[in-house]
């Protein structure tokens, strides 16, 4: 069986929450939640990275677990865990736009007016529901680009995880290094940031992302090591270092334009200080006790297990209210927003989600019952075997 770290899913549910909080930031009333020390809570892209490797993490566990799944398996059940969400999360934003738009809000700032305006068509819905192409994916719902690189790298992860456990740590991290290295060479050379190029789908991107799916999987195939490790170390260590890593995860976006003046490099940059954050947090997630006991409170593991919804459906909630309100109630819209956000997402989790992950299990049952008896099958030839030796 394998083994479930809800600590993790709390981790990735305070992840899901700063986005939340970190999209109310982008609005002009809410601006000042942009500044240290509420930038701590508001920091989506750190967010974004801390998904995308715990992704790897729980699924090289689901892969090398007892009960492996083969390759179609494993991709039928991701197809039903993201597309299908995603694909009800599109619909619904789409309705909302339809139902709810009039003109663009002169009192929210830009991030508003770019995610819903006057130009959403049918063309921009069906590339959407593409999904895996190329497109502008800055509208409608405007999280839905991570969910893009998301699927495309769930697609390939077995193969990742085969060469990740077949090559040497310090390989798969130079390797990781290199290939991120490069894209960053090819977007500075092309004058784009990597945002920029995520939010329209690009292919090269893909590569970047990787790495960080690569770091999830080095910490599970390390885990008892690392842990062995880090039991050697007093607590009051192990916490002065989290607390530095969370500083770093919440605060990097802040900093770094004050070092680092090309946005492009930046761009990368403020990834490849995060990842070391986000290393830190997560094997101390696994490794420190106080910290894991924290992480256990049952609001914050229900908070992650209602995260891929709440991660979905908030910029929905938030654009339609701001415009059902339009002008009038400009404050009292954000507020009603706010209270709207998580009845939703726990809706999003129970009418969606579950049935989606059930209709992958039940069109991959048929292969695992097959693997169960070829696993007795086995069992039983080796027995006979022994005894008749």
């Amino acid at each position: 069986m394998t083994t479930r770290y809800h600590q993790l899913d709390s981790l990735r549910g305070i992840a899901a929450l700063t986005v939340v909080f970190n999209h109310y930031s982008q609005i002009a009333p809410m601006e000042w939640m942009r500044h240290a020390p509420w930038r701590l809570f508001t920091e989506g892209h750190s967010a974004v990275i801390l998904f995308f490797t715990l992704s790897g993490f729980a699924l090289t566990l689901q892969i090398t677990g007892e009960s492996k799944p083969g390759f179609a398996e494993f991709v039928v059940k991701r197809v039903c865990r993201i597309y299908i969400p995603y694909l009800i999360a599109v619909l619904a934003a789409y309705a909302a736009y339809g139902a709810l738009y009039r003109s663009g809000l002169s009192w929210t700032g830009p991030w508003v007016n770019q995610a819903w305006h006057a130009d959403i068509d049918r063309h921009d819905l069906l590339s959407h529901i593409y999904f895996l192409l190329p497109f502008d994916n800055s509208t409608l719902d405007p999280v839905l680009w991570s969910l893009i690189y998301e699927m495309r790298i769930s697609l390939i992860f077995p193969i990742i995880v085969v060469a990740v456990f077949a090559m040497p740590l310090w390989l798969s991290v130079a390797l990781s290094a290199a290939l991120s290295l490069a894209v960053s060479g090819y977007y500075h050379h092309a004058s784009r940031t990597l945002m920029d190029a995520s939010l329209q789908g690009e292919w090269i991107p893909t590569i970047h992302y990787i790495s960080m799916f690569v770091l999830g999987t080095l910490i599970a195939r390390y885990r008892d090591a690392i842990s062995s490790k880090l039991g050697t170390y007093s607590s009051r260590s192990l916490f002065g270092a989290l607390m530095i890593c969370i500083a770093v995860y919440g605060l990097v976006g802040a900093v770094n334009p004050h070092l680092v003046s090309n946005d492009v490099l930046r761009s990368f940059a403020d990834d490849w200080v995060i990842l070391p954050a986000v290393t830190c947090i997560l094997v101390l997630a696994i490794s420190l006790k106080p910290f894991a006991a924290v992480l256990a409170a049952r609001p914050l593991v229900f908070l992650g297990k209602i995260s891929f919804s709440l991660y979905l459906l908030h910029c929905i909630v938030l654009l339609g209210v701001l415009h059902y309100f339009g002008e009038a109630y400009q404050r009292m819209s954000l507020v009603v927003a706010a209270v709207l956000i998580l009845p939703v997402s726990i809706a999003g989790y129970y009418a969606v989600e579950k049935p989606s992950i059930r209709l992958g299990r039940y069109l991959t049952r048929r292969k695992q019952r097959d693997r169960a008896t070829l696993g007795v099958r086995s069992m039983a030839s080796k027995y006979l075997f022994d005894k008749g030796k």
